[in-house]
């Protein structure tokens, strides 16, 4: 091992490579999907929702990629050099192409980066950044871009210098927040994702076609520097809404369908038990709270609110799907904290807190509504919360269920009293959570909840490297938060999807990525 750095060569494609062995040949093998809906951006800076970021994850490769195995390999990057206070990564890029024909260079990156972290670039995603050298103050405008941990010395390298070590680098790299962006394209077209005419991207496929709100049409890129993995022709992904795509899929007319695009109805689980395949997911549903409405200002109502909820009760007879009542925000799988920090329809003691906090407040229950998004499962699940706090305290909360579009718009200005929410991971991580509620002027928080001692316990955390001792302290901040509660967990999502026999290889994170890198369609014999 060299002194100074360490060299991690990755070497994994020869692994992939023996994964897959579909036929080329024949007619053209294209997966059939179905999208729902208008994906929000495809520009990766903007790409939230997982309909864009897998679509973006289908037309973009990073400096890593998820390899069916849920752990980065590297895709652009050839070689990475790590320093051995673990905070200076050193990428030398491979050979591969823009679809216009231009080559990746390393200013493709530097570019992305610095635009995210521009104060005039407004993004909700850039806070995924600050763990750059001086990210932060630089998207703040304290101190200027020349001082970001971002260098590229020729066109086939990137420095890129971290504020601190993280252990999730690698990973968190091959999410579209930190893909490359044609910079010529950007600067000339700045609208250059709305139209397929003028998307470059550098990914597996390429943009074929959009019909708005009803058809997108991609395409094997031959181009890409990968392409002799990629098995398919492309893929056809259609819009329709949740009943039209049941009946497609029983009339083989889709290849998937359910998780992580849509959601099987609930009433059909039971008698499709035998065909779905189930997988769990680093996601979590909850409450978000708006805590400047009163009475949910007061932390004692919260907590009442939080232990009446019966999420056994949910998980069993309302989602059906073997999700897990959720005591906590972060979801088992990370193995942050095993006793919950509440107990489950703990009536009792709810009513208790219920009465202490109108006395203290001095105030009647008001009139508050639960928002969310007007979806079956949804509906279902505000429907049951609602009657279980009637039988609880005896009041009626209103229900709101309104447009996807309008419900995003209204949470980000905190139009709300209690709305149900989730939160699913980009990386493997505790961190991917509890940073979600760090400071409340974050886009992700929208609770109002900022509490000075949360903050510096989660700094403290980047300034680890022992591994169990950076757990111990996340799971100190995990513990501030949910005494506070301005989030009332309620359970951790399962992926729930049905898929033709003749589909192999489609790789299902357990973020919720779909990605058809490796996907092929089995022949007929």
């Amino acid at each position: 091992m060299g002194k100074g750095k360490i060299v991690f060569l990755f070497i994994l494609l020869i692994f992939f490579g023996c994964q897959s062995s579909g036929s080329k040949s024949g007619s053209a093998k294209m997966i059939r999907i179905n999208l729902g809906a208008e994906p929000h951006s495809l520009d990766p800076r903007y790409a939230r929702d997982p309909n864009s970021q897998i679509l973006v994850g289908m037309f973009f490769d990073g400096l890593t990629r998820i390899g069916p195995n849920d752990q980065p390999q590297l895709a652009l990057a050839s070689s990475v050099e790590i320093s051995e206070d673990l905070k200076t990564y050193t990428f030398t890029l491979r050979d591969a192409l823009w679809t216009n024909g231009d080559m990746v260079r390393a200013q493709d990156f530097a570019y992305a980066w610095k635009r995210m972290l521009s104060p005039d670039f407004s993004c909700d995603n850039a806070f995924q950044l600050y763990l750059i050298k001086n990210g932060k103050p630089v998207k703040e405008g304290t101190l200027p871009a020349a001082e970001l941990g971002i260098l590229t010395p020729d066109e086939k390298t990137l420095i890129l210098e971290l504020e601190y070590p993280v252990p999730y680098v690698l990973e968190l790299l091959a999410t579209p927040y930190f893909f490359p962006i044609h910079q010529e394209t950007d600067e000339k077209k700045p609208n250059w994702s709305e139209k397929q005419e003028t998307y470059v991207s550098n990914g597996p496929f390429l943009f074929k076609q959009w019909r708005h709100h009803d058809q997108i049409v991609v395409g094997k890129n031959s181009n890409y520097w990968d392409a002799d993995q990629v098995q398919i022709d492309g893929l056809t992904l259609t819009m329709v809404d949740g009943d039209t795509e049941a009946k497609l899929f029983e009339k083989k007319q889709l290849d998937w369908t359910g998780s992580p695009l849509s959601t099987i109805p609930v009433d059909s689980i039971a008698h499709l038990r035998d065909k779905i395949h189930v997988k769990p997911r680093d996601e979590t549903a909850f409450l978000r709270t708006n805590i400047e409405v009163a009475p949910l200002n007061h932390p004692k109502m919260r907590k009442a609110l939080a232990l009446a909820i019966n999420r056994k009760m949910i998980v069993e007879h309302v989602t059906q799907g073997g999700q897990l009542p959720a005591q906590r925000l972060v979801p088992p799988s990370m193995q942050l904290q095993e006793e919950p920090y509440f107990s489950d329809g703990a009536a009792l003691e709810a009513k208790r807190l219920f009465k202490e906090a109108l006395e203290e407040l001095e105030m009647d229950f008001p009139n508050i509504k639960i928002t969310y998004i007007n979806a079956e499962r949804s509906h279902l699940i505000a429907q049951a919360i609602q009657q279980q706090w009637f039988e609880a305290f005896g009041i009626r909360i209103g229900l709101e269920a309104i447009e996807r579009k309008v419900y995003f718009d209204r949470i980000s200005k905190q139009n709300f009293d209690l709305a149900f929410c989730s939160w699913g991971a980009d990386f493997h991580d505790p961190v991917n959570f509890l940073e979600v509620f760090k400071y409340k002027s974050q886009s992700t928080n929208n609770t109002h909840w900022e509490d000075p001692e949360y903050v510096n316990t989660l700094n403290e955390s980047f300034r680890l490297v022992n591994p169990e001792k950076r757990l111990e302290v996340l799971a100190k901040c995990e513990k501030i938060l949910m005494e506070a509660m301005p989030i009332i967990p309620i359970f951790h999502y399962t992926m729930l999807y049905m898929k033709d026999e003749k589909l192999d290889g489609v790789f299902l994170s357990s973020m919720g990525n779909l990605d058809f890198k490796w996907s092929r369609l089995k022949n007929d014999d």
